[in-house]
């Protein structure tokens, strides 16, 4: 059994997070985190944790604990991955990893030092087929990859809380939604990204950005358009992925607790497979337990986050100069 602690108990660790914990074979959630006691004796009486603190260090020198998982606001996030590993603990970090490349890099590197795993929260990877979508992408079925587009949106959900703080949160909807559409396009074409071109919106009142547009070149040659939104209602949550011999269309099926479909056209005619999101953060968790137990890097790895937050700064960079930037290697 992966014995877990909870750092931060908003609300997916309360209603996907400590969950998956629970209905997981290979889990138990033993302890949680938060700066308030009577938050944390409620989460822990609503999840079965056999204990409650408001101190992080009660919670990493506690033996009885193996892996934690980290949902805190985002800048907290490099500095809590350090100390869980300092402490030997396996972390499982919600996303960004961090909010600069160097504090990344730290993070990645202290849990290579402690030989403790790291994990990173795009659970959209999990999304049910998307295993078979990536294969279909990589098999050769579709042929050369040309073009791909993504959209996902929570709607008109405007940013709230921690996340209108650009200290706390970084940058606003492409940290909240848009590195899970990078992180899946990396996972499913198998390339990295090597420019970057992005355009933002705002809303009155609001610092960080609740739309952006961005441009991705990849390695191989395939192009990307993503569009990830927290200011139109009504959005749709598609992908589509354009080869020289084919291509899928992905209705419904980017965002989370949703029944959609995947649509493979070829030559030879076309064929649809369903696709559901409403176990993702389960399968998540399941398959961090299981790299922990084989002593093997999880998917998504330290260095997927790494990588996320490379190719975040290139953004930022790219935001404020107007300019299409490049990434190094």
């Amino acid at each position: 059994m992966v014995r877990w602690g909870i750092i931060g108990l908003g609300r997916i660790a309360d209603t996907e997070i400590a969950p998956a914990i629970g209905a997981s074979s290979r889990g138990e959630l033993h302890g949680v985190v938060s700066r308030d006691q009577g938050r944390a004796d409620a989460f822990a009486a609503r999840h079965g944790a056999a204990r409650a603190l408001t101190s992080l260090k009660d919670l990493l020198t506690d033996p009885e604990v193996d892996a934690v998982y980290i949902a805190t606001p985002n800048a907290l996030h490099a500095d809590e991955v350090a100390a869980a590993a300092e402490a030997g603990k396996h972390v499982m970090c919600d996303k960004p990893l961090a909010l600069s490349v160097a504090d990344a890099e730290r993070a990645v590197a202290a849990c290579e030092q402690a030989g403790v795993k790291l994990g990173i929260t795009f659970q959209t990877r999990f999304h049910d087929n998307f295993d078979r979508f990536r294969g279909i992408v990589q098999d050769g079925t579709l042929g050369d990859i040309r073009v791909a587009q993504v959209e996902m949106s929570a709607g008109r959900t405007l940013l709230k809380g921690w996340r209108t703080d650009p200290a706390l949160a970084g940058l606003g909807t492409i940290n909240n939604i848009g590195v899970h559409a990078f992180d899946l396009l990396r996972y499913l074409l198998g390339a990295e990204v090597q420019e970057v071109t992005a355009m933002t919106g705002h809303e009155e009142g609001l610092v960080p950005e609740t739309l952006a547009l961005v441009l991705l070149r990849f390695s191989g040659g395939a192009l990307a358009y993503v569009n990830v939104n927290q200011s139109a209602a009504f959005p749709q949550a598609d992908i589509t992925v354009y080869g020289t011999k084919g291509r899928v269309v992905g209705r419904s099926c980017t965002r989370m607790n949703m029944t959609g479909t995947l649509t493979v056209t070829t030559g030879e005619g076309e064929t649809t497979l369903e696709t559901a999101s409403f176990h993702a953060y389960k399968n998540a968790v399941m398959a961090f337990e299981e790299a922990v137990e084989a002593g093997r890097e999880p998917s998504p790895s330290g260095q997927d986050g790494l990588r996320s937050v490379t190719l975040t700064a290139a953004i930022a960079e790219s935001l404020s100069t107007g300019r299409t930037v490049a990434l190094a290697g």
